[in-house]
Order: structure tokens, then C-alpha cells, then sequence
């Protein structure tokens, strides 16, 4: 009775497994990578591009005009040099046109009878120029007959300056 027993259950199991695999099954559902598919047409697309076809004939050159030599050459635009502004004659250093205003230092000439300055402005009355005084630094008014000034130099670069109070 064993035997019947046993065979009936091999049997059963046989039978189980010849129809679990006949029957019909549902496919799984696949999982895609959409990030790594992507990057995968990608790649097959870069690595089966070509480079443009190479054109038989090469493109005409365009026209271009030709400069025109003249025989003689034209001169440098050089602007003259220029000597500074210096004082010639030992004076006073006023904060404004005249013995009428506070005299804030005289200037001494070097060895040579000058002194070179820095033009600030051009005084609002005539025959004056204001400077930067050589000692203190500040702006101070000068007779324009103790100056040498350079012909070459643009006066008009300089602004016209009115004493303070």
C-alpha cells in the first residue's frame, strides 16, 4: 500500500508540472531604464555620425580691394615735446590774486633760477595762474610774469579759477 501511495503521489506531481508548464503565462512587466536607454541612443548616434561631405571644388575667393601706395610716406602725427611749467623768479604763493589775500609760503628758486610747478587752473583775473604749491600741496595763486610756460602748451585745457573766501 506504501508503494500505491507513493506512486500516486509522483504521479499527482507529474501531472501538476506538465500542466503548470503548458498553461498559459503572463508576461512580467519589464522594467526600462529610461535615463540608460536614453544614453545609449545617444552614444550610437555620436559614434555613427559623419562629418560634413568635403566639397570638390574650393569656394571662390571675394574681392578684395587693394591698397594704394603713394610715394611718399606720410608723417608720424607726433606731438611736439613739451617743457613744464616753472617758475623764474622767486615770488609769493597767495590763496588768491594779489597782497589782498593771506600769503601762504614764498617759494624759493633751485640753483638754476627755476622751479618746475603744476598748473591747476588759470586765475579769474588776469595775469594770474593757480599752482599747487610746491611745499604744502595745496592750490595757491602766482604772477603769471614769474612763470615760463611752454608756447606749445594748451592753456585751454585748464579750468578759470576764482579765489575763496
Amino acid at each position: 500500500m506504501k508503494l500505491d501511495v507513493f506512486r500516486s503521489t509522483v504521479i499527482v506531481l507529474l501531472v501538476t508540472t506538465v500542466i503548470a508548464a503548458c498553461a498559459p503565462q503572463t508576461p512580467a512587466t519589464p522594467t526600462v531604464d529610461v535615463i540608460g536607454t536614453t544614453a545609449a541612443q545617444l552614444a550610437a548616434e555620436m559614434l555613427t555620425q559623419t562629418a560634413g561631405a568635403v566639397t570638390p571644388t574650393p569656394i571662390p575667393p571675394t574681392e578684395t580691394a587693394t591698397p594704394a601706395f603713394t610715394d611718399t610716406p606720410s608723417a608720424p602725427t607726433e606731438k611736439p615735446q613739451i617743457n613744464p611749467p616753472r617758475l623764474i623768479a622767486q615770488t609769493g604763493c597767495w590763496t588768491g590774486p594779489g597782497d589782498s589775500y593771506t600769503l601762504i609760503s614764498n617759494i624759493e628758486l633751485n640753483q638754476q633760477g627755476r622751479k618746475n610747478v603744476i598748473i591747476l587752473g588759470i586765475g579769474s583775473e588776469p595775469g594770474w595762474i593757480v599752482i599747487r604749491n610746491p611745499y604744502f600741496n595745496n592750490p595757491c595763486w602766482v604772477k603769471l610774469e614769474s612763470m615760463e610756460i611752454d608756447p606749445n602748451m594748451d592753456m585751454t585745457q585748464f579750468p578759470v579759477m576764482t579765489p575763496g573766501p
